[in-house]
């Protein structure tokens, strides 16, 4: 078992938690899962999330009215509206900092935006189907 995957296995029991992103698939509109996986491919780590599931909040926010506002800052100030730890106004200057090696900036950005995937996710649970919570298995199909 390599280090990542027993961090997440001694760390989330998949019976009882599932990992959550906003908008976290695909490059263009997400970041949280492609940038894991080219970060295992990089040090060829094994992919630390197997048979976890998860569940991207992006996904079910249509089923409010925010006002066409569709990025994670922005749905979160319409439905929510809290102060949050984020030192920074867009993710573009989280890009920068990481660029620069900002690193305490950064990870305040970072949790912040996991504060507010929760938070959207728990206020989601309250208003929206069950069945309209499309939970996923990020274990990649077995090639051998």
């Amino acid at each position: 078992m390599g280090i990542l995957h027993q961090i997440a296995h001694d760390r989330l029991d998949d019976d009882k938690h599932y990992l959550t992103a906003y908008n976290g698939e695909t490059w263009n509109g997400g970041f949280d899962l492609p940038f894991v996986r080219t970060a295992c491919i990089a040090h060829d780590i094994d992919w630390p999330f197997p048979d976890m599931a998860y569940a991207d909040v992006f996904s079910f926010i249509d089923r409010f009215d925010t006002n066409d506002e569709n990025g994670l800052v922005e749905v979160y100030d319409e439905l929510i509206d809290r102060d949050s730890c984020d030192p920074f106004a867009d993710s573009g200057a989280a890009v920068d900092a990481f660029d620069v090696g900002e690193w305490e900036p950064l990870l305040l950005h970072n949790l912040a935006d996991i504060q507010r995937t929760r938070e959207l996710a728990v206020l989601a649970g309250r208003y929206v189907p069950q069945s309209d919570f499309n939970m996923k298995n990020l274990s990649p199909p077995d090639t051998n």
